[in-house]
């Protein structure tokens, strides 16, 4: 199936780690046509992933960027219009967690690290990108949000990253209510557990993700890619603030 994504500019956060699924998107989007913004707090990183894009015939930039400085994201979404004239798909797949604490031992340095980074800098990448949108009528956005924030039992000792990524989902929706008539399109990735740098930021989160990788039972970067290329392309163009959550099958022990 042609997803109609030849030549369409994708800005992607996120795309530093080899094992990531920031990388994984950009790579996945380049293959079905697209140029890539890529944009990394690790400037090393995110050139190399532009370069292997550059390697599949496409075009690409890479920038230092942290998402919760607005200068910093701003300069980079300047720079993408500058090069590419447009930015027509948004990818927001930077994030990470704090680490896991019961939550009557979290700090509030550890609530203030994941709501800036995973809601606030999510908002911030939007609200630099979206007036471009809403200028040529036409946009494409996925947030990243997280299998967890949409289960009826959570998961222990990040309750700091949950609310964040399930005010993320919320604020993706509303905005999708408020933009939808503009031509621009928003929904969320919800991913489960992926073999990725995230869950090394807990002891015990990294041990769940070895036992389910041993099991073949991890989300990988091409999973996540595939259902990004599906919601960025005009296959989709009725599917609007939406929540998809990408995950194995976990039989309860």
């Amino acid at each position: 199936m042609d997803l109609g994504l030849k030549d369409k500019i994708a800005l992607v956060t996120g795309t530093a780690s080899e094992v990531g699924f920031g990388r994984g998107v950009a790579l996945y989007l380049a293959q079905e046509g697209c140029h890539i913004m890529s944009v990394d707090k690790d400037l090393e990183g995110a050139q190399k992933t532009a370069n292997e894009v550059r390697a599949l015939g496409r075009r690409a930039l890479a920038a230092r960027v942290d998402i919760r400085n607005m200068a910093e994201v701003q300069e980079a979404v300047d720079l993408a219009i500058k090069e590419f004239g447009r930015i027509d798909i948004l990818c927001n797949t930077a994030g990470a967690s704090s680490g896991a604490v019961p939550f009557v031992e979290s700090s509030t340095e550890q609530w203030d690290f994941d709501i800036d980074l995973n809601l606030k800098g999510t908002m911030t990448v939007m609200r630099a990108v979206l007036p471009y949108m809403i200028k040529q009528q036409y946009g494409k956005i996925v947030n990243f949000s997280s299998h967890c924030a949409h289960t009826d039992e959570g998961l222990f000792g990040v309750s700091p990253y949950i609310a964040a990524k399930a005010g993320l989902s919320q604020m993706t929706k509303s905005l999708q209510n408020e933009l939808g008539d503009q031509g621009i399109n928003l929904n969320v990735i919800a991913p489960g557990p992926g073999n990725t740098n995230f869950h090394k930021t807990s002891p015990a989160m990294a041990e769940d993700v070895v036992r389910l990788a041993a099991l073949g039972k991890t989300v990988t970067p091409l999973d996540i890619a595939h259902a990004v290329a599906f919601l960025v392309s005009d296959v989709s163009r009725l599917i609007r603030g939406q929540v998809i959550v990408v995950t194995p099958y976990i039989p309860r022990p």
